[in-house]
């Protein structure tokens, strides 16, 4: 393999390292999203982390941040 393949595959990996952090960041954001919308309805931050990558007082953080409290009703500004 020479310098110029060696730079493009350098080049690849780069790319495809970017792209897959982008959709970890954004699937991510879903994810809290997805618990602020369940805390509105009641469900408690212990419930949600069952199962889950975050810890209960990681998705308190993150539903106090979304404005969103659990048993609230309709969640605040999430943004």
């Amino acid at each position: 393999m020479g310098p110029e393949e060696a730079g493009a595959k350098v080049k690849l990996a780069t790319t495809r390292y970017r792209d897959l952090a982008e959709q970890v960041e954004a699937a991510k954001d879903d994810l809290l999203n997805a618990y602020a919308d369940a805390a509105c309805e009641g469900v408690a931050p212990e419930e949600l982390a069952a199962g889950s990558p975050f810890t209960a007082d990681d998705i308190r953080r993150e539903l106090r941040k979304r404005g969103a409290e659990p048993g609230e009703g309709a969640a605040g500004p999430r943004g």
